[in-house]
Order: structure tokens, then sequence, then C-alpha cells
């Protein structure tokens, strides 16, 4: 089994990365939060191979079976976003106190899977239904098409399957042909992901990227987006309208030009800016209010 460890940014909080969305709750994730454990599996020459993480004095550690220390280093560093640099929000936040408060203790990094297939598979299958929907299609495709029915499945294992048993076995709708046409791209070379991670690429054209494959919606490409480091937009859906007006009261059919007003200032932060002030009761006993 390799084992490695990784030097952490200052005021890294392993638990608010590993809960600063949902993914940690979806398979083959898997969090022990008292005992500070995060676990995972991945495919690794048709064999699923068993990744630990946890954070041991100043460092985090990692181990991984029938990995080298190279990949493993490199999952690890983008399972807690470690390369993204959060300097300028920190400057974007100086002058609110509740989201530099926010962003100094939970730091702004959100947990990735080990790779951006999972990511944008997971993403896809949290479209239109509810969060006990999205786990039970996670869970039944690692079932259907990853190794040992453990692992989450590559492009690869799911190319190889129709759209009728994607649809009967995951019974995931109409996500089953979208699944099965990205999977395909992906696995053929027509759509390289790599290009979706490029910093050196506007977030606008990324976006643009992603809503043109079939399934992934506004919603959809901006809630990838934000897992990527990229804040420019706010993934808006249900739960963060019906939060949003739980914490400021107001009209729904306002709420949107509402959350542009209110973070729109934050420029290429504003989505992070919304997502800290939404989810701030996650992590805070007496999550404050705004002045």
């Amino acid at each position: 089994m390799s084992l490695i460890r990784l030097h952490l940014p200052p005021g890294f909080s392993f638990d608010a990365v590993v809960r600063s969305h949902g993914w940690y709750d979806l398979p083959p994730f898997v969090y022990d939060r008292e005992d500070g454990l995060l676990r995972t599996v991945v495919e690794v020459h048709s064999r699923a191979a068993r990744l630990e993480f946890r954070v041991r004095g100043e460092k985090l550690e990692a181990k991984g079976g029938d990995l080298d220390n190279s990949d493993l280093r490199v999952i690890a560093r983008r399972v807690f976003s470690l390369d993204v640099d959060l300097s300028a929000a920190e400057r974007s936040f100086a002058g609110i106190p509740v989201l530099a408060r926010a962003l100094g203790e939970r730091g702004g990094r959100m947990l990735r899977a080990p790779t951006l297939f999972e990511d944008a598979v997971k993403m896809l299958f949290t479209t239109n239904c509810s969060w006990a929907a999205t786990r039970g299609m996670v869970t039944r495709l690692i079932a259907l098409a990853g190794a040992g029915g453990v692992a989450f499945p590559t492009a690869e294992s799911v190319s190889g399957l129709s759209t009728t048993s994607i649809g009967k076995r995951v019974r995931c709708g109409y996500r089953a042909e979208a699944l099965r046409l990205f999977a395909r791209r992906v696995v053929s070379g027509e759509l390289a992901l790599a290009p979706w991670e490029d910093p050196a690429r506007p977030s606008e054209e990324v976006r643009a990227a992603i809503l043109r494959e079939r399934g992934f919606g506004p919603y959809a490409s901006e809630g990838l987006l934000r897992i990527l480091g990229r804040h420019d937009f706010f993934a808006l859906d249900s739960w963060t309208r019906q939060q949003f007006r739980r914490i400021y009261p107001g009209r729904a059919s306002t709420t949107d030009r509402a959350i542009a007003r209110r973070y729109g200032r934050f420029g290429a932060h504003r989505g992070l800016a919304l997502w800290l002030d939404m989810t701030r009761g996650w992590h805070e006993e007496n999550p404050p209010t705004w002045p």
C-alpha cells in the first residue's frame, strides 16, 4: 500500500473540506467524522483500490492500494482542492466579516472526486431530483459497472453499457442516454475533460463547453465549475433558493434577482460568497448574520 504525506495550506480544515458539499455522502466516499477519516474506492487496472485520507500532525496523509506514490499524490491534491489559490477571494471578502471569517475557518475548498469523470457523472445525477434519488442512482451505477461493485466506474466501463441497461439497472431516467453518450465521447477522445480543469481557460468558455454535453444544463455546468474552484456563477437550484429565502425572507419570484444583487459585487467570487453564506449553518453552532 502506498503512503504519502502532503503539506497543507494555512487554515486548512479537513472536516470543512470534506463537508463543503454533499459528495462525502455519496458512495464510494465514506466519512467517519469522529475518527477524521475519509475513504473512497477507485478502479486501477480493473481492480478496486481503496484509498484513505486523514490529517496527522500538520500534514495530509493518504494511503492507497495498487497506486504508486505519484498517482496517489495527484488524487489527494485533487480530492482536497489543494491547488486552488484563495488569495484573491480573501481580498474580495476582506470587508465582509462574515465571509472573511467563513473563508478563514472553512477555506473555501471543495471536496472533489478522484477523477473529473466521477464529478461530472455525480453532478448529472443531481439534476431535477431529490438527494435520495441521486444517492440511489450513484449506488446502483457503482454496483452495475464499478470494479468489484464498489469502485466508481471509469468512462471505459460505462461506455460499454447500453442506454437500455443503464436505464433499467441504474434507474436514472433521461440521464441514461446522457450518461452513455458522455462516457463514449470521453473514451473515443472526442471529448477531452482535461481542458475543463485548465485554469488558463476563461470560466465562460468552460461553462459553454460543459453545456454542450447532453443533460448538462446551467445548474449542472455551474455546479461542476464550483467544484473545480470557479465561482463566477451561482449554480442555483431549489435548495439554494429556499435556503436564501430562509435566511433573507422575501418573495420567491424575486429570489434570483435578490441573490444577484447581494453577491454580484464579489465578481469572480460571487458564487463562493453565496455558497459560504448558505452553508454557514453546516459548520457553526451559532452562525452570525450579515451586518
